[in-house]
């Protein structure tokens, strides 16, 4: 090698032709090792850009996954709302309804104190002429009783004044044929 050295060093046109060969070597080599470094970086860029991809269609599927589930409980929500909805107006109908029939159940509820009222009234005159009732019959009876004792009465005495119509009419005869006879 240290031939080689001299000779070079004794021939300009050589050593300018080494010098070029070593440069075009060296930057054969320089372009083999930015090329080997570029394709290194790219083959990285590469792979960690695939992994990121796979990192993210992974993600995004999961978020696709996730919005499908969100979209379906939207959907009952949504139709749980409905019903809410439907219920809601269908408590308000029966709140109306319950207020009408409270009113009417006020209503009844008066009429019935008024005319539990006017029954226990009714009762009340109802036992006052059951008694008077008593009274009367009572009455009646003794009346009834009077009045036969005195129709008997009367009978009596009109029995007698027939006896004594029919013995003042025999005096009447006997004292008109003495009459007649004198």
């Amino acid at each position: 090698m240290n031939d080689i050295i001299e000779k070079l060093n004794s021939e300009p046109l050589l050593m300018l032709g080494s010098a070029i060969g070593v440069v075009l070597i060296l930057f054969v080599v320089l372009t083999v090792v930015i090329a080997n470094m570029r394709i290194r970086t790219y083959k990285n860029r590469f792979i960690n850009t695939r992994v990121d991809n796979e990192a993210k269609a992974k993600h995004i599927s999961e978020l696709q996954q996730e919005m499908q589930m969100l979209k379906s409980m939207n959907e009952r929500k949504s139709s749980e709302l409905e019903q809410f909805d439907t219920v809601k107006l269908r408590l308000q109908e029966t709140e109306l309804a319950l207020k009408e029939i409270q009113s009417a159940f006020g209503k009844l509820e008066k009429l019935q104190g008024q005319t539990q009222t006017k029954l226990d009234n009714s009762e009340q005159m109802y036992a006052a002429l059951k008694e008077e009732y008593k009274v009367i019959q009572q009455r009646l009876e003794a009346l009834a009783e009077e009045n036969q004792k005195l129709k008997v009465n009367n009978a009596r005495l009109l029995m007698k004044l027939e006896k004594e119509e029919q013995f003042a009419s025999q005096l009447q005869e006997r004292s008109f044929g003495k009459k007649e006879d004198l």
